[in-house]
């Protein structure tokens, strides 16, 4: 008996994908920043506080990783640039959410604002090319997974696995010293994961 090839879908790079998605991005990545900033305003300074974070911190990663792939459904070199562009529309978008209704809110405090004397023109273009990295990384492993005996991958499932690894990594990482114990660390924890996975899923294809 032969196994029958499941199917390939293929890409959207249109627009109304790129442009929607990257609205949609936006408006997540916004609710996970009120979520973070009422969570911290609820539980106070102390390790409760730095575990929920943490969650929120690989949550909000691995979204902005996947969900550009999960629309884009990135086959190539060129449609992995397109699910960065969602990345970095979404952060865009995010921007005009932050300015226009969340810091009139007042619900957390900008120390960068401080730092760049008052501006945040320093440090935003680095948080739009961070989006961009993460959906990039994240529809890159998407595009290893892509087999023509395994069709289209679960999203779910490389996002959970990315989660899991990212926790993982940032525990070993406390435990070692690496770094300190704080919800910060785990983006570190969520990019070095989300490099492996690139060639896991790689290796895991060719088999």
């Amino acid at each position: 008996m032969t196994s029958q090839a499941q199917t390939v879908s293929s890409s959207h790079a249109d627009v109304r994908t790129i442009v929607g998605g990257g609205a949609k991005l936006g408006l997540v990545s916004a609710v996970v920043v009120v979520v973070f900033a009422l969570v911290s305003r609820a539980l106070g300074a102390g390790t409760a506080e730095t575990v929920v974070q943490l969650q929120l911190v690989i949550a909000g990663g691995v979204l902005a990783a996947y969900l550009p792939a999960s629309w884009v459904r990135p086959m190539d070199a060129d449609t992995i640039a397109w699910s960065a562009l969602v990345g970095l529309l979404g952060a865009v978008t995010f921007t005009v959410i932050d300015t226009a209704l969340l810091r009139p809110l007042d619900l957390y405090h900008w120390r960068w604002d401080e730092i760049g004397g008052g501006s945040g023109f320093w440090y935003i273009p680095v948080w739009w090319m961070l989006s961009a990295v993460l959906a990039w990384l994240g529809a890159w492993v998407y595009a290893q997974s892509v087999t023509p005996t395994t069709g289209d991958p679960p999203v779910a499932v490389l996002a959970l696995q990315t989660a899991v690894g990212a926790e993982v990594l940032y525990f070993l990482l406390v435990l070692t010293q690496v770094v300190p114990f704080h919800s910060s660390a785990g983006g570190l924890a969520l990019a070095l994961v989300l490099v492996a996975h690139i060639a896991i899923a790689k290796a895991l294809s060719r088999r």
